[in-house]
């Protein structure tokens, strides 16, 4: 595993990936870092992927409809 924060630039917009990885699945996953003990005044991950959650409230689950598939 190989868990790298950066400060992307221009200059360095490119992630390097260890060789024992060559010839093998990676996943990438970008996504602005949040510290909680600098207070940058961005948002934080919590705020930023909140406002994308479903209500699930009203939701109510039917298994007869899940498995109607035909």
């Amino acid at each position: 595993m190989l868990r790298q924060v950066i400060v992307p630039s221009k200059e360095n917009s490119v992630i390097s990936i260890p060789s024992e990885f060559y010839g093998t699945k990676v996943e990438v996953l970008v996504f602005p870092f949040h510290d909680p003990k600098a207070n940058q005044g961005s948002e934080s991950i919590d705020e930023i992927f909140d406002r994308h959650l479903y209500p699930f409230q009203d939701y109510k689950f039917d298994r007869n409809e899940a498995n109607d598939y035909e």
